[in-house]
């Protein structure tokens, strides 16, 4: 998928641990959460996290990809050598993650084909900022605080608690939560464009 940065504060308190180990230690973080990868490789030099293998799905995919990144001795995660199984016919594969600020339009961002299954399509990610509680989160980026705990669910098992995140964090939003299939779902049609008028009664 490509080489991803994770900023960390400067001067932490890895900066001179041992490689081999942190390699160690960032594998059996990936096994413990219990995420399918076949062939799973992992290696860890300078900061510089290089994973391959073989996922059940996007999801976990982006999963792996951030339970490494998000630790406090990795700067950077480069996941081309991770991929997803084989897809079934007439689905595309996933495009390289959105990364927006707050509330700025999905659909202008990416060139990625439709595809039939939800689930195909990468999902935006968000890096917590001080202050920020996945309410907050939820509000800023798909415009309803209530839906903090998809969110959580969508980070399930990086994420143990929803008030347990912190800054610098990165933090996946799916393709499925933006805000236009929420309205959807909600019974409710999404309100036109500033370049479409409003239907007369």
């Amino acid at each position: 998928m490509g080489l991803f940065d994770f900023i960390k504060e400067l001067g932490h308190k890895d900066k001179d641990a041992d490689d081999a180990k942190l390699q160690q230690e960032l594998t059996s973080l990936v096994n413990k959460a219990g995420i399918s990868v076949q062939n799973f490789q992992l290696k860890f030099d300078k900061g510089l996290a290089t994973l391959s293998g073989v996922t059940n799905s996007q999801k976990d995919l982006e999963l792996v990809r951030l339970i490494v990144g998000n630790h406090r001795a990795v700067q950077k995660v480069n996941d081309d050598g991770l991929h997803v199984a084989a897809y079934a016919p007439g689905q595309s594969v996933p495009q390289k993650p959105l990364v927006l600020a707050p509330n700025q339009p999905q659909t202008a961002a990416t060139g990625a084909p439709a595809t039939s299954a939800a689930t195909d399509a990468a999902s935006m990610m968000v890096t917590v900022k001080k202050g920020d509680t996945l309410s907050k989160i939820a509000k800023d980026y798909l415009g309803n605080a209530n839906l903090y705990h998809q969110i959580f669910e969508a980070n399930r098992p990086m994420l143990k608690d929803p008030d347990e995140i912190f800054p610098g964090q990165v933090l996946r939003i799916p393709a499925e939560l933006k805000p236009e299939a929420q309205t959807m779902t909600q019974g409710h049609m999404p309100p036109p464009s500033p370049a479409q008028p409003q239907p007369h009664a």
